[in-house]
């Protein structure tokens, strides 16, 4: 448990006669009266009042508040941790906080007795909608972008400041469990996909070997057709060539050899008992002598075992002569085996075979390391020539002066959008102009924010993925907000909202000028990037934002070329919001 820290040290009532000095402070304390009404006031940075300023004074109480530097750790996880995107896992959280009272009236105010609360909730509510825009696999994205919402000094309620805020985050034990599960199906994708390369060769191999198989007894095949060629196919001359193909199978041959015999002697002994029982059924009608029975019976034996010799084919086994094939090497491919059934197919004709590479083309310029895209959004509601005739000039020799940069404008990507009840492109999203470009700002209608925010979600995502495409690292775009009206209601709030949620890290810097000064900070990616023009006429105003644009954006294109950390918006001439 964290322990508290107090920064009410002395609560007393001020002793208007005494005859011993006023009490002194110690350099870490400040002092704070208060008056019989409540009024409290800080004198001289906090110094006590004189001796004899206390005989006459007002003030009926006297307040010591802990003004020093203090040094906070704690951790939010098991019953607050931090969401992730979709609330279905957790980061745990282990944070650091360095901060310090800058208002010790507001501390008496507020009745401030333990700093700790203050601290803690002020950081948790802003990390949580912070890590619910990243998913599980994104710890390191998501503490980025923890780290660039505090990289300013925070002042929070109760009159304390956050000079240096460090959150490292980890996961909880079911979103660890799931990055390993991820993890190890990985992995055993590379073994599968290494495995099927494996698998596909030793098929592509025995497929070689089947085709050199099959050629070898395509050949062998010939040529015992050629022995056989006119040959008659009786019995003996099978058994002949059943000895030439297995000469070592002389058994099965005699095996063969008798079976053929017995199988002759069978069909002979049918053929007596048939022809006997045929004459003798002669005999019995009367149309042979059954004396001569026996002898005719001899006879036909004899004529059968006569004529039971070699029994010529009706055909012959031929074969028509066969194109001359080529010697299989035990070292060509398939594809070169199966090729050679079309000589004349070309190697870019054949099933899978890519054509021969083309020569190489000249290498490019070397790109820059990242890109940026730069969004101006311009309100076209104000009706004031010099508004939208000053606009047009800043943002024309905007693109002159970065046209002169060459490095730096490489790195940029830069949209010009217009709005007022609808949002006009006036030049999309690209590289700088190099030729001279005025985007012919109009004046129409009034203001609608919700619409601006709406486009930039259907648009800027597009957009996004196109320079993806384009350049291995794009940067999260930078929006310039320039508004002249007021929001006419908070329908804005929610397209606002969503678009921050898909872009992530995209930051809107927005500039409030005349009646636009009521919600400018709301219109902000966060309070600290909202700045007012208050009190400045048009023509002012607007110099002093094209001179900001000059100078912002050119340290934007290097920080990109550098791969560095991109620039806090520090305008001239402009107060924060906040």
């Amino acid at each position: 448990m964290t322990e508290p820290i107090p920064l009410i040290k002395l609560n007393e009532p001020v002793k208007r006669l005494t005859v011993t000095p006023g009490k002194g402070r110690t350099p870490s304390v400040a002092v704070v009266y208060a008056t019989r009404d409540g009024d409290l006031e800080v004198l001289d940075g906090g110094k006590p009042m004189r001796w004899s300023d206390q005989m006459l004074t007002k003030y009926r109480t006297r307040f010591e508040v802990d003004i020093s530097d203090h040094h906070l750790s704690f951790e939010f996880k098991d019953d607050v941790p931090l969401p992730t995107q979709g609330d279905v896992y957790h980061f745990h959280a282990t944070v650091s906080v360095s901060f310090r009272v800058t208002d010790p009236a507001e501390v008496i105010r507020r009745n401030v007795t333990d700093a700790v609360p203050l601290v803690r909730g002020h950081v948790l509510g802003v990390c949580r909608p912070i890590t619910r825009m990243f998913a599980i696999e994104e710890a390191e994205e998501a503490e980025a972008a923890i780290r660039a919402r505090f990289r300013r000094d925070t002042l929070i309620q109760g009159g304390i400041s956050m000079y240096a805020v460090e959150v490292r985050l980890s996961l909880d034990e079911a979103g660890r469990k799931y990055l390993q599960e991820v993890e190890q199906a990985a992995r055993d994708e590379k073994i599968h996909a290494a495995r099927h390369a494996t698998n596909v060769n030793d098929v592509n191999r025995e497929g070689q070997l089947d085709v050199l198989k099959q050629a070898r007894d395509h050949l062998l095949q010939d040529r015992e057709r050629m022995m056989l060629n006119g040959q008659p196919l009786d019995a003996m001359s099978m058994v002949r060539l059943h000895l030439q193909r297995n000469p070592h199978d002389t058994a099965g041959a005699m095996k063969i050899v008798a079976e053929l015999e017995q199988a002759r002697y069978e069909h002979q002994e049918k053929q007596t008992d048939r022809m006997q029982s045929l004459l003798a059924g002669f005999a019995g009608e009367g149309l042979v002598n059954p004396a001569e029975v026996s002898a005719l019976v001899d006879a036909v034996v004899r004529h059968m075992e006569g004529s039971a010799g070699v029994l010529h084919a009706s055909a012959t086994v031929g074969t028509p002569a066969q194109p001359q094939q080529p010697a299989l090497d035990w070292d060509e491919s398939l594809d070169d085996i199966l090729g050679a059934a079309n000589p004349s197919a070309t190697p870019a004709d054949e099933p899978g075979r890519s054509p021969a590479p083309a020569a190489p083309a000249p290498a490019a310029p070397a790109p820059p390391a990242n890109l940026c895209p730069v969004y101006l959004l311009i309100d076209e509601s104000v009706e004031d020539d010099v508004w939208t005739a000053g606009l047009d000039t800043t943002v024309t020799e905007l693109f002159g002066d970065l046209a002169a940069r060459a490095k730096v404008a490489a790195a940029l990507r830069i949209a010009v959008l217009g709005f007022a009840e609808s949002v006009e492109t006036r030049l999309p999203l690209g590289p700088v102009p190099t030729t001279p470009v005025s985007p012919q700002f109009t004046a129409r209608g009034p203001a609608d924010y919700a619409e601006l925010f709406g486009a930039l979600g259907r648009q800027v995502g597009a957009d996004l993925e196109a320079l993806r495409a384009q350049h291995d690292s794009v940067r999260p775009p930078l929006f310039v907000l320039l508004c002249g009206a007021e929001a006419r209601d908070s329908a804005w709030e929610t397209p606002r909202r969503r678009l921050l949620g898909q872009l992530r890290r995209a930051e809107i810097v927005a500039f409030g000028l005349g009646p636009a000064s009521a919600a400018v900070a709301d219109l902000a990616s966060y309070p600290e990037l909202a700045f007012l023009g208050d009190g400045l006429e048009t023509g002012r105003a607007l110099g002093l934002f094209a001179a900001f644009l000059h100078q912002h954006i050119v340290d934007l294109g290097q920080s990109a070329l550098d791969g560095t950390e991109p620039p806090t918006p520090a305008p001239s001439g402009f107060r924060p919001a906040e």
